[in-house]
């Protein structure tokens, strides 16, 4: 039976690094199509996305902008709710969280058509702090949980001992709670910088062509076919996942997360 399981484990990861090694294969291609094996490897699309081609290099500012926006501004509107949830349970406290989490429930095809219609009225349609505030309110859903996570598996010991020792509940809050929480918090940053720098469907009515992140121009450039440069963007998508999971499974508590029963430890 474990032989089994090895040899499943084995198909699955191979069959998972195949693709991969074919889109790193294509994007060393030195014309303009796509071809695997790659015909006289090169470097020089990394070069063209990242230094050299306008369109690119400003479709990755692009995105690093609205997904690192995104990510602190989906933080900032989490904490209060999940702080207030944990701290109070009350039914306001309930129905900010679940007002937080639905937009992440909702199909994006209608969060995005939403969106589009409510910035056509406010006059943000095709701004990027529009894409920022966008993805926010799309993915705030997962700082609120990686928080609320987070404060649950504070010891209300020590909240009381601090307030034994004369602790106000803002010093209780800034010496015990923020410390505990903060690679939980963390980790919500990081889930919403990934699904942020690779969403499409929003930012594609939002940004009403006025500006591209890098999935958009990828989208843009299939009218022109499959280009090497294309595969780059895609080993990009692929690295920041593996570097951002990588780190909060390192330094995040991943099992509690991923919803691991800690009480049998």
């Amino acid at each position: 039976m474990r032989l089994i399981g090895q040899i499943y484990m084995t198909l699955s990861a191979i069959v998972l690094a195949l693709p991969i090694m074919v889109v790193c294969g294509a994007a060393l291609n030195s014309g303009r199509s796509m071809f695997f094996p790659p015909r006289e490897p090169t470097l020089a699309r990394f070069g063209e996305f990242f230094i050299s081609e306008p369109v690119w290099t400003a479709a990755l500012w692009n995105s690093v902008i609205v997904a690192s926006g995104a990510a602190t501004l989906a933080v900032l509107m989490a904490w209060p709710i999940a702080y207030l949830l944990w701290s109070t349970g009350s039914p306001l406290s309930k129905v900010l969280a679940g007002l937080g989490s639905l937009p992440f429930a909702v199909p994006p095809i209608v969060i995005g058509v939403g969106l589009g219609f409510f910035w056509v009225f406010t006059g943000g349609l095709g701004e990027v702090w529009a894409g920022v505030i966008s993805h926010a309110i799309l993915l705030m859903a997962l700082p609120l949980v990686t928080i609320s996570v987070g404060l649950q598996s504070i010891d209300r010991s020590h909240l009381d001992a601090a307030a034994t020792m004369g602790a106000t509940e803002e010093v209780a809050f800034r010496t015990v709670v923020l410390p505990q929480t903060l690679p939980y918090t963390i980790s919500g940053f990081f889930f919403v910088l990934v699904l942020s720098f690779n969403e499409f469907i929003v930012i594609f009515f939002v940004s009403a062509s006025s500006y591209a992140t890098v999935t958009l121009q990828i989208f843009n450039s299939l009218r022109n076919g499959y280009t090497p440069t294309m595969a780059v963007a895609a080993i990009t998508f692929l690295t920041v996942s593996i570097l951002v999971f990588s780190a909060v499974a390192r330094w995040g508590d991943l099992p509690r997360l991923m919803g691991a029963d800690q009480s049998r430890k």
